[in-house]
């Protein structure tokens, strides 16, 4: 990658995490970078082109990662292997917190590049997690039942608090008393305790097992 390309990037990373998708302006990117405003349209042409390469420049190591992990051959099953990428999701995000909370307060707000990419997600690593649950399934260690219902309970439980939670903290929806619940709700250790809670509750019984 040209290198003024990548600092553009890196700048407009910096940006978002601290201020948002909403608080990037080219102007402000381009000064910052220390380019002017014509090197900035000659490698990217406008605003919504950067914002699509940037998110997407994020979320790929995500999704690389994500599916080393549910691939990896150590897994005993494919429901340890369910568990153990939705626990790297978690320790995803959790070391990108700011940056997800700014996503879903910019997509909530009306950001329409925000949107597109949220709009997208559920091809991606999604689809991943599905099939997983269709692999337990077959192998006798989920519930019966439509797959895609399934992800929705596991996910609603570990992922809505987070969604949530983020669109609290940008949206400044809740008060300053309110922090205690925030924290709770952003932990890692409240959601790898709700993963732990909804896995039990869609494990097959040994009725269904048999």
């Amino acid at each position: 990658m040209h290198p003024t390309r990548q600092k553009l990037l890196d700048t407009g990373f910096a940006i978002v995490t601290a201020k948002g998708l909403r608080g990037l302006t080219v102007r402000e990117l381009a000064a910052q970078a220390g380019v002017n405003l014509g090197t900035f349209v000659y490698h990217f042409g406008n605003r919504d082109a950067f914002i699509d390469e940037l998110v997407e420049l994020w979320y790929a190591p995500l999704f690389t990662g994500l599916k080393s992990v549910a691939q990896r051959g150590e897994h005993a099953s494919a429901m340890a292997a369910f568990a153990a990428t939705m626990q790297a999701l978690i320790e995803f995000a959790a070391a990108q917190r700011s940056f997800i909370n700014h996503l879903i307060g910019d997509a909530l707000a009306g950001e329409v590049a925000a949107q597109r990419f949220l709009l997208s997600v559920p091809q991606r690593h999604p689809l991943l997690l599905l099939d997983l649950i269709r692999q337990a399934q077959a192998q006798g260690a989920l519930r019966a039942g439509h797959p895609l219902q399934l992800m929705i309970f596991i996910m609603g439980a570990v992922g809505m608090p987070l969604i949530l939670g983020g669109g609290a903290h940008q949206l400044a929806w809740l008060s300053a008393s309110a922090a205690p619940l925030l924290e709770q709700i952003d932990s890692p250790d409240a959601a790898r305790q709700r993963l732990a809670w909804a896995l039990d509750g869609v494990r097959a019984t040994q009725g269904e097992q048999a």
